[in-house]
């Protein structure tokens, strides 16, 4: 039930200030991805939800302090994301699953000021938020592929961190020579990163459901 004074003079529910600083970071994050962080001030993030600036300062110092939350909350939300992804499902049908996730995101705008200006304007926060990802990345895999070895469809003699830290590498060395790779389809690139990957830790057995689950092998 809203508080008496809301219902009598027509506000809407109050906010917890947890509530209010989320909204901020979601509000930030939409408009930083639309037309990047630099050409986004407070005011104009203030302005879209109806705070003031003094408000804003209660939860932030600053606009490289939100970002640095909204980075977080980027981080968070792939987590959750992959983990859900892939509950209830084998190890090949998570692979199926990650690679068209893939598919789909490669076919999605890639928000290019978003990540110049994070880059050129915060590179720590930058270096900060890719080192976060990788290990998201690693942690997830690892898991993946205890999975596969104990459905007996991955090899029974990988050495899982070595799998995951060297799949972390590929990814980040795509990072660091994407000028390189912009002529490359990024579904080709998914395609033959993923791929060659798959094959190099699939078991017997693994190749034989492989071929009706994925169609790759």
């Amino acid at each position: 039930m809203q508080p008496f004074f809301c219902t009598i003079f027509g506000y809407g529910p109050v906010m917890t200030m947890e509530e209010q600083k989320q909204q901020l970071v979601t509000t930030a994050l939409e408009k930083f991805k639309k037309y990047g962080i630099r050409s986004v001030s407070i005011e104009d993030i203030c302005r879209e939800i109806g705070m003031s600036k003094k408000t804003f300062y209660q939860y932030f110092q600053g606009k490289e302090e939100l970002v640095a939350e909204v980075l977080q909350e980027m981080n968070r939300c792939v987590r959750h994301n992959a983990e859900e992804y892939v509950k209830g499902k084998t190890a090949l049908e998570c692979v199926k699953t990650v690679r068209n996730l893939h598919y789909d995101i490669s076919d999605i705008h890639k928000e290019p000021a978003f990540s110049y200006d994070l880059r050129k304007y915060y590179p720590r926060l930058y270096k900060e938020h890719i080192h976060n990802v990788h290990k998201n990345t690693k942690e997830i895999l690892m898991q993946h592929l205890q999975q596969g070895i104990n459905e007996g469809v991955y090899r029974a003699d990988l050495d899982i961190e070595m799998c995951a830290v060297m799949y972390s590498i590929i990814q980040q060395a795509f990072v660091r020579n994407e000028d390189e790779i912009q002529s490359i389809s990024p579904k080709r690139l998914v395609r033959f990163t993923m791929e060659s990957f798959f094959r190099s830790i699939i078991s017997e057995k693994g190749i034989k459901e492989a071929k009706e689950i994925l169609n790759i092998i």
